[in-house]
């Protein structure tokens, strides 16, 4: 059977008015299955210290940080029988379904796209209705987690206040930092912080922060105090340790002779690569036998590469999995992570627990993970010398590039998957059991 063709839109003005035409086209064309959706989920009850959580997003069909840490959260929660499932949206090529063995990730099939503002590559999907509407009535979830507020993130928001469903936001990337970034348009911007304000009070929901830093940042977005819930993100500290490092992954990887510093994530203009860049280049001028070692993928990729030719020193990985990432991260001497716009760092993390002596910035949530010369170095953000100096001084100095590992390996234990999973499951206990008791009330 042929597949039906897929509707896209443009990244302008016009495109998202079609969008979202489109949207409530399809939305309504559903109206009876909703009706009857309501029916079946009033008169619903619950265990409240068992409650089934779905957790939905967008852009959520690739590796990144986001789709990372919902995977493994999930996978947390199902390890002490908590139903639990991430649901997205395949990207357009991609075939929709299963994206595990278990049937517990799961991307459903594009209605229609739009690409992405400032993203190559990258598209905002409204998934199909009938799919939708099939994995609710099959699973009559009890709690609705929202990673981002794109189409899928405003389907389910509607849909679960609809069906009367306890709804949480995630407050999971700093769009706005990330915008600001990549797009020169104050309107466009303003327009993009009053639509984040606006979803994540929708409702009055509770909403989940990575990083303290973001709690004052979501307070300031009109939220009230008491419903944002600063919870830890966990790292596989079985895979990720310092018992992966191999130099010879450096031959199988054909890098040149020397120190390695390694960056793993999206390779993007936002993340800071291009401080990285100058800083690896004042970097070369004392120690010309360093390496760098991109490891990830991105629409600034090539760009980068083309920058780092003429050194001759850097290599690019593209995504890693499996054992070759930690494989990789281990062996490295130095990790720099440049960003100024994340709300947590997984890459941080995972740098090191794998007893990796590490350099972040000032400005977002790897700051908090990171303790100044206890677990790693913090260097003002967008200074490109500040950067350049800390690296040079871990090459140069073996005793603190230990003690820095070491330090960030006892640190990595805080976000143990344990801890993580427990602070989670204890507040989803914990909005559950409020929302069974109002509906008791009734």
């Amino acid at each position: 059977m042929e597949t039906a063709k897929i509707k896209r839109f443009r990244a302008d003005f016009f495109g998202s008015v079609g969008v979202v035409l489109t949207m409530v086209a399809h939305v309504l064309s559903h109206a009876r299955r909703l009706w009857r959706l309501r029916r079946l989920y009033k008169d619903r009850s619950g265990d409240p210290l068992c409650p089934k959580v779905l957790m939905v997003g967008d852009n959520m069909d690739g590796t990144h940080g986001i789709s990372v840490s919902a995977e493994r959260l999930v996978r947390q929660l199902r390890e002490v029988g908590i139903q639990a499932w991430v649901l997205g949206v395949s990207h357009s090529e991609n075939p929709p379904g299963n994206r595990d063995r278990e049937g517990w990730v799961r991307m459903l099939a594009p209605h229609c796209v739009q690409d992405m503002f400032g993203y190559e590559g990258k598209e905002l999907s409204l998934p199909d209705m009938d799919s939708f509407l099939e994995f609710l009535e099959k699973n009559r979830v009890d709690l609705l987690e929202i990673e981002t507020p794109g189409f899928m993130g405003i389907l389910s928001l509607l849909t679960a206040r609809w069906i009367r469903v306890p709804i949480i936001q995630n407050y999971r990337t700093d769009l706005l930092a990330y915008t600001r970034l990549l797009l020169d348009n104050d309107v466009f911007i303003a327009l993009l912080r009053w639509w984040i304000c606006g979803f994540l009070r929708f409702g009055g929901a509770n909403v989940i922060v990575p990083s303290q830093d973001f709690v004052d940042q979501v307070q300031k977005m009109g939220v009230a105090r008491h419903k944002i819930h600063f919870l830890v993100r966990g790292v596989d500290l079985e895979r990720f340790s310092p018992q992966r490092r191999d130099r010879e992954v450096w031959r199988e990887l054909k890098a040149p002779e020397g120190p390695v510093i390694s960056y793993l994530g999206r390779v993007s203009r936002e993340k800071g690569l291009e401080v990285l860049a100058e800083a690896f280049e004042k970097v070369l001028k004392n120690r010309p036998d360093a390496v760098l070692c991109v490891i990830g993928d991105g629409p600034w990729k090539e760009a980068f590469r083309t920058r780092m030719a003429p050194t001759g020193r850097a290599i690019f990985t593209g995504e890693l999995g499996g054992d070759q990432l930690p494989r990789v991260l281990a062996s490295s001497e130095v990790f720099a992570f440049p960003s100024i716009t994340d709300t947590f760092g997984n890459a941080v993390l995972e740098a090191l627990a794998c007893g990796v002596a590490t350099v972040v910035t000032d400005q977002g949530g790897p700051k908090e993970i990171v303790e100044h010369d206890r677990s790693g170095l913090v260097v003002p953000g967008e200074n490109v010398p500040a950067l350049a100096e800390s690296i040079l001084r871990l090459l140069d100095d073996a005793d603190l590039r230990q003690r820095l590992g070491q330090g960030g390996e006892v640190r990595s234990r805080r976000f143990s998957p344990v801890v993580s999973r427990n602070e989670h499951l204890g507040f989803y206990r914990k909005v559950h059991a409020e929302a069974l008791a109002r509906r008791t009330s009734r």
